[in-house]
Parts: structure tokens; sequence; C-alpha cells
């Protein structure tokens, strides 16, 4: 099998270009055959994830080497294709997708643990989300899509100088809880109609809908404790009628998964959802813009093929 590895080397503020270095000196001293791409700009690891599995109809493992939003990319680009498969090895800063497929969070263990099921041909199938609305650039989702206020804090932390700062200091995941706190103060919750498999729901102060693939996101967030990507089911977690207090309590038990005790969090499970906003609200999907607005969103069942080893509990 042709291994090919896509490496953002912007990504955790350059850092995944020393990354990638020390992984080629495993490569080599394995003896192991690949092809490696660097992406330059957003879109290019969809692009080149695309031409490659484009190019062959053979097997192909392509590896996103980066962060949630590489791996996004990567993925966008092998799907819908069967002979593509996808691979991650976490170098960036949130790297939940990781988490989600129990791969290790080092990169050369996580090389390792990779190179080791494909030895093995250990590979799993993945259920992803398809996404589309008026105002949404269409794609799939392998970790989670965010309506409201997380989708606020991630578009200002993508666009923020910040960013690069706090990972220059190894203090990545702080600049999240930074625009947590500024956005806070300023954010308006909106109505919100939710619905799930036909079943219709109304809220109507609204902080956030997210929609799970699994149970992490925003760097080791337990959003959705119980959600599998193998299952054929999202996990959609609700936050509404909230105080502005308390949703700092709610991100601080959140990475246990302890605010699903809360009475403001509601959880659901379902295939098919709809999102209706009364508001222009944020969206993103693994922390990448997306668009604003209303979204409808269904599960594909074992849509894509994985690197690593099937869940069982």
């Amino acid at each position: 099998m042709k291994l090919y590895f896509i490496v953002n080397p912007a990504a955790k503020n350059g850092r995944c270009k020393k990354v990638w270095k020390r992984l080629e000196k495993v490569l080599h001293k394995k003896h192991i055959s690949y092809e490696v791409f660097f992406t330059e700009k957003q879109g290019d690891g969809k692009r080149i994830a695309r031409q490659i599995i484009e190019s062959t109809s053979e097997t192909a493992a392509i590896i996103a080497v980066g962060g949630d939003g590489t791996v996004h990319e990567v993925a966008n680009g092998v799907f819908p294709f069967k002979h593509g498969i996808v691979g991650y090895i976490p170098a960036g800063t949130g790297n939940d997708f990781s988490r989600g497929i129990r791969i290790p969070n080092h990169p050369r263990k996580a090389l390792e643990h990779i190179l080791l099921l494909l030895k093995s041909h250990c590979f799993s199938a993945y259920d992803i989300g398809q996404f589309a609305g008026p105002h949404v650039q269409e794609g799939m989702f392998v970790n989670n899509l965010g309506c409201g206020f997380d989708a606020q804090i991630s578009r200002k932390v993508n666009r923020s100088k910040l960013k690069s700062l706090f990972n220059r200091l190894s203090l990545g995941k702080f600049v999240y809880v930074f625009y947590l706190m500024k956005e806070l103060i300023f954010y308006q919750p909106a109505k919100v109609v939710l619905q799930i498999d036909g079943e219709k729901h109304l809220f109507e102060r609204t902080w956030l809908v997210t929609i799970s693939n699994h149970p992490y996101y925003g760097g080791g967030m337990k959003i959705a404790p119980s959600a599998k990507s193998d299952d054929g089911l999202f996990h959609i977690i609700v936050v509404d009628q909230i105080s502005r207090l308390k949703i700092l309590l709610l991100f601080v038990t959140v990475f246990w998964g302890g605010h699903i005790k809360m009475k403001e969090v509601k959880v659901f499970a379902g295939k098919h959802i709809h999102i209706h906003t009364s508001s222009l609200l944020p969206l993103h999907a693994d922390g990448e813009n997306i668009g604003s607005g209303s979204v409808t969103v269904c599960v594909q069942e074992n849509a894509l093929s994985v690197i690593a080893q099937r869940q069982t509990s």
C-alpha cells in the first residue's frame, strides 16, 4: 500500500515542520516508502488529497500531519472515494481526532502505532457528518459541528494573532480560554428550532448546539461523553437558558463530562438533524468556519476508512 503524507507545516505556529523532520527520520530508518506533500494555504489539504485519490485506483493511505483542521481537509478530499484510507498524526493545538480514534497524542508514537496497524491491515469504518445550508459551505466533518457560542470562539481564535503568540509560549489551549472570557461578556443567545429525525424542539435562549461524532472537542473537552464514531448516531448537546456565570462552570466541568448533569444542558441522539436559527449564528465544522445560520446535518454510516482499531466500548 502506498503511503502519502499531507503535512501542514504551519500547524501549531510552525512547530509541525520540526515534527515532520523527526518523523522522516523514523520512516527512513524503517525503510518505509512514501510521498509527502506540504500545504501552503487553507484548502490545500482537501485539494491534494483529492488529487492523490483520483490519480490511482489502488488503495492509498493518506495521513494528515497537523491539527484537526488538517485532518478535516484531508477527509473532505478522500470522501466519498472508497479506496482512500485516512490516518492522522497529531501535531496541532487541539488534536481531538486522535482522541476520538484512540491514536497516541505524541507524533512519533502515533506514527509507530499507524505503521503497526497498516502492517496488520487494521482499519475501521468511521461515520462522518455531511452538512449543507443556505449560508453554509457544504462539506463533511469527522469530529463535530457547532452552532453558536463555541463557533464564535473558534472563529475569533482562528482569526487572532494571539493564537501564534500563545503557541510560541506552549500555551496554545489558553487562547480559547481568553476568547471564552471575552465573548462571554458580549455574546447574545438566540432562539433555535432543532429538528432531530423529524421531531421538533424549541429553545428560546440557546448558547450553543454541538453535533458530535465522538466525545471530544476544543482540545480535550468531553462535550458528548457517550458519543461513538461507529454507531450510526450523532449526539447533540444543547445549552439553553443558562446564566453567563454558569457558562464558566460548564466549561470547567465539560473536561470530564460533568456538564451533562446540569439542567440547562439537553442531550439528544439522532441521524438527521436540522438547526433553524432566528439569526445568522456562526457555524464551525471541526473548528473550521463553514458559514452562518440554519444548517442540515446527516450521518453517513461507515463512510470513511480510518487507520485505527475499531471501538469496542
